[in-house]
């Protein structure tokens, strides 16, 4: 065992001062469909009309953020199309060219599935969705 001692003798005033540090940490929000290898902030997506055989199509969505959040969605159309979207479980909301936001959350790593049903003026037409994230 060894032991060691510093001995220091300082003659005069001693200083102290204090300092403040701030760390600022920016936002973080990943959207992401990970069946179809989607990710970003803004994710744009077509289905086809094949793709409503069931009627509606489930979304499988992950979000990853750092701050509160909020998913926005809008359809791309020259056409008055609309869909009725949800979290499996939650109220619906009409989806239409302009943005509206179908859900909110809190910080961390969340995983969930949206339903999403045409309009009756959207049958039979391929439908572009756009959702978008952002801190709230």
């Amino acid at each position: 065992m060894v032991i060691m001692a510093l001995g220091l003798t300082v003659s005069g005033a001693s200083v102290s001062r204090s300092a403040t540090i701030s760390l600022t940490i920016p936002p973080i929000i990943v959207l992401s469909i990970p069946e179809r290898e989607l990710s970003g902030s803004e994710i744009k997506m077509t289905f086809a009309p094949e793709d409503w055989t069931r009627g509606y199509v489930l979304l499988p969505l992950e979000v990853k953020s750092n701050v509160p959040w909020a998913v926005m969605a809008r359809v791309l159309s020259e056409d008055p199309v609309s869909l009725l979207g949800e979290v499996l479980g939650g109220p619906e909301v009409r989806v239409t060219t302009e943005e509206v936001p179908i859900l909110t959350g809190r910080p961390g790593k969340h995983g969930l599935v949206l339903r999403f049903k045409l309009g009756s003026e959207a049958e039979g037409k391929a439908v572009w969705l756009v959702l978008r994230i952002a801190g709230i």
